[in-house]
């Protein structure tokens, strides 16, 4: 066999690499099954591109012709054995998705010798694509509408035919174009020559492609070239419901019809008319690259059902991520760095934390997350200690991981010894994991090095935590602005400790931390984490902006499955409305769907909108403003139980929920439920969270400071006496904390005032337990400030034990000139020497 024919061997017509697509049923076709979808898919993507690399090259365009497909070929490297007679090396290539060696190629005979920008011209030239895709689709069937017209070249009598006058003198000749000597073009730099042709086919050696050594026996043969019948100037209306009724999905069928329709542009929007063959390309590329998103039908029944719905997909942060994650390889493997997000809100600072969280933990690392809340700052260590005991809730309840606790546990005694009860003060499911009772839990109110004790405890937990499970430990701690000091001074001593060159080979540790940008100045215990020349590590600002027009146009289209070509315009308004914001922009999404104005089509199987109407709503300036007015637009119950809910912070548990409930006498869950189908809330693990930091501060407001002051001072009332039965403190602190933001004005009766300050001495002395000195001295100032008048002669004992308590605090935190202070009222009115000196 020549070498041109054996180059030639593994070329095939398109019309007849095709042919077996005939027997495939489409309406399998799904994510887990589409070996006969996809590569019918790659082709026409293939062919969309060569035309593209053409006009690129050479600046020719291809000549309106409604049969396109004598004039294509597919090219395939590699070979197989022949089954029923059928060479199926290319067809076993594609269907097994491996295209490196497989390619298109293009008669050059098929492309206009002169330029011609003709607008005109390029609508015929997208009809010409069109049939090309239809005939693909349907596995070699020819259009109705076309094949009425060139069998007995006359006008069908189904669809009508138009002769396009603005096309017709453009497309002379829509004949079946014969075959220019010198072969096809090779996008690779070989040109082939088609020899060996079957002559009763009707192909001359210049007008037809290589058949040598293909087999046909036993099946129909390549296609006979067609009668030419001068009609082809004819350019029908072509429908796609035979394409549909195959089970081509309807995002398919659509790019079909839009792209047939071109030479009749009436029938289309603005959004839908192709202007150029590369448009279409990048929606077949779209298809290709996630077919789940853009290529198979969605549910659009469900849709209706639940409205539009905002997944947790990142969009326009790649390089941001990759910062952060190599930030972490370099110091898991021995380097020395920490990282900070900041941004304005609602600008997906989280979403970006937490997508590194995915990573962290695919990469088999051990993540902590906690989260700092503005309405619960005097609670001691709120965030650092509810991330190492979330994680020990894991530990818990993972029944598989029975010995690694029990490895745990013994390493804890191992390295700590006694001194692990510290720990199980501040982390209770760290008691459960160690075997101790938490009432049995030896108290310990001396603060001589004590804060320094935690944090040295908290550095050997981590060293421990990192060697036991051979992983490296990553705390990532949320809304730092919020930040108490002792979790500040704990977080600097991990550092100190646990990166760069003091580290154990043994310990890979690495911190993450989020902050609001313009809302840390005024924390200076934020600057004490900043200032980190106190150690070696290097920390590394990521500062997230608002997205730009295009990455929010791609959010848009992938959250409503639709080429950016066709959301593009709605993207603008979008754009303009909320500046890029993320949150502000599915916020929005949510409400147009929620007022119909973004709504599911059962008919087309997509997503529609009013254009015009959207344009014309009017928003508030903010993000926060947004949210305003859509809890304003809620039932006044559930306005009320989320103003609830807001009291308390950013979440809560359900089940302490339902215990306000009956203290309060009001229906909240089932309120909260309705705000959860609103998207105002998310409900996980047993708990209610606003899903935004700024939708708990919208509903905080909506309730002006003296009501603000007086449900605090109820809450906290209410949960008072439920103190004396509880063993963890945690309803003392959270009763304590509203009753403090409520403060001594609030109180409506005499005797509240002992009740406060007693609840107060509690809460300092729980908090001295877990070596927060800070919230301690917060706690026992509060409750001298809640103290009346004559308090030393009325409540001498309650006042002596909080400002001695208070005095040892401020000392603790070098505080002298409180302790002056404190002092000079014990040794004023103190009864008795020993009083005065303790």
């Amino acid at each position: 066999m020549s070498e041109r024919a054996a180059r030639s061997k593994h070329r095939i017509p398109l019309s007849e690499w095709i042919r077996p697509f005939q027997t495939f049923d489409y309406t399998t076709a799904s994510s887990t099954n589409s070996d006969s979808l996809i590569p019918a898919l790659w082709l026409t993507c293939s062919i969309a591109d060569e035309i593209c690399k053409v006009e690129e090259e050479t600046g020719q365009l291809p000549t309106p012709c409604s049969d396109w497909i004598d004039s294509i070929a597919v090219y395939s490297q590699l070979s197989s054995p022949k089954k029923d007679g059928i060479d199926h090396d290319v067809f076993d290539t594609i269907l097994t998705e491996d295209y490196d060696g497989s390619r298109v190629e293009i008669l050059p005979s098929l492309f206009d010798k002169t330029d011609n920008d003709d607008a005109r011209q390029m609508d015929g030239i997208l009809y010409s694509l069109g049939i090309v895709f239809y005939e693909i689709f349907s596995g070699g069937e020819r259009p109705v509408e076309l094949e009425q017209q060139q069998h007995v070249g006359q006008k069908p009598n189904g669809p009508p035919c138009q002769n396009q006058n603005g096309i017709g003198d453009l497309c002379e000749d829509l004949n079946s174009l014969p075959f220019d000597q010198g072969g096809i073009i090779d996008l690779e730099g070989e040109v082939s020559i088609f020899d060996n042709l079957l002559s009763e086919y009707n192909l001359s050696d210049d007008d037809s492609i290589a058949y040598d050594d293909v087999d046909f026996q036993g099946q129909e043969g390549p296609r006979k070239k067609r009668t030419q019948n001068g009609n082809d100037n004819i350019i029908c209306s072509v429908s796609v419901e035979p394409l549909k009724a195959k089970g081509i999905p309807s995002s398919l069928c659509d790019l079909v019809a839009n792209v047939l329709d071109c030479a009749n542009k009436g029938n289309l929007s603005k959004d839908e008319t192709y202007h150029d063959i590369s448009e279409v390309r990048d929606d077949l590329q779209l298809m290709l690259d996630k077919p789940s998103i853009y290529l198979y039908n969605q549910d659009m029944g469900m849709s209706s059902t639940t409205g539009l719905q905002i997944g947790d997909t990142m969009f326009g942060r790649n390089a941001e991520l990759s910062a952060i994650k190599e930030a972490y390889r370099r110091t898991v493997a021995g380097g020395s760095e920490f990282v900070t997000i900041y941004g304005r809100s609602g600008t997906g600072k989280s979403t970006l934390a937490h997508e590194f969280g995915k990573y962290v933990l695919f990469d088999g690392g051990i993540l902590l997350l906690g989260k700092f809340d503005q309405r619960q700052q005097g609670t001691p260590f709120s965030a650092l200690a509810s991330a190492f005991n979330q994680y020990c809730g894991i530990l818990l309840q993972n029944c598989e991981l029975a010995s690694s606790r029990q490895k745990l546990a013994h390493q804890i005694y191992h390295v700590l010894g006694s001194e692990a009860h510290h720990l199980a003060k501040l982390i209770p499911n760290l008691a459960v994991i160690l075997g101790l009772e938490l009432n049995c839990i030896i108290r310990d109110e001396g603060c001589t090095n004590a804060q320094n004790r935690l944090q040295y405890l908290l550095c050997r937990f981590v060293e421990v935590l990192s060697s036991t499970f051979a992983a490296p430990v990553t705390l990532f701690l949320d809304d730092l602005q919020w930040a108490d000091s002792a979790s500040i001074a704990a977080v600097n001593q991990l550092l100190l400790e646990l990166t760069g060159g003091l580290a154990s080979q043994n310990t890979h540790f690495f911190f993450l931390g989020c902050y609001r940008e313009g809302e840390t100045d005024n924390n200076p215990l934020w600057k004490t984490l900043c200032v980190n020349d106190l150690f070696n590590a290097r920390s590394i600002d990521v500062k997230l902006d608002c997205m730009d027009e295009e990455t929010l146009t791609t959010m848009v289209s992938e959250t409503l499955c639709l080429s950016p070509r066709l959301t593009r315009s709605l993207s603008s308004i979008i754009y303009h409305k909320t500046k890029g914001n993320p949150l502000f922009v599915s916020q929005l999404m949510i409400s147009l769907s929620k007022e119909g104005l973004l709504r599911p089509s059962l008919s087309r199987q997509r997503w529609e909108w009013d254009k015009e109407k959207i344009q014309c709503q009017k928003l508030p300036d903010d993000v926060v403003m947004f949210f305003t007015s859509s809890i304003e637009a809620l039932s006044e119950d559930v306005k009320a139980s989320l103003c609830v809910l807001s009291c308390f912070g950013s979440s809560a548990e359900s089940a302490f929920i339902k215990t306000m409930e009956g203290l309060l006498q009001k229906t909240l869950l089932n309120n909260l439920d309705a705000a959860v189908e609103e998207g105002l809330l998310d409900k996980k693990d047993g708990r209610y969270h606003f899903s935004h930091d700024r939708i708990q501060e919208a509903a905080y407001n909506m309730m002006n400071i003296l009501d603000q002051g007086r449900f605090h001072f109820s809450y906290g009332m209410a949960l008072a006496p439920l103190v004396a039965g509880e063993e963890d403190g945690s309803i003392l602190l959270t009763a304590v904390n509203q009753l403090n933001l409520a403060g001594p004005e609030a109180v409506e009766e005499l005797s509240q005032n002992v009740i406060v300050a007693n609840l107060n001495l509690q809460a300092g002395t729980k908090s001295m337990e877990m070596s927060d000195f800070v919230a301690a001295y917060s706690y026992f100032d509060n409750g001298i400030s809640f103290l009346r008048k004559k308090h030393w002669e009325e409540h001498y004992e309650l006042s002596l034990k909080l400002f001695d308590l208070a005095a040892k605090c401020a000392l603790t935190n070098a505080d002298y000139t409180s302790l002056k202070l404190l002092s000079e009222q014990v040794i004023a009115y103190g009864r008795s020497y020993e009083d005065k000196l303790s």
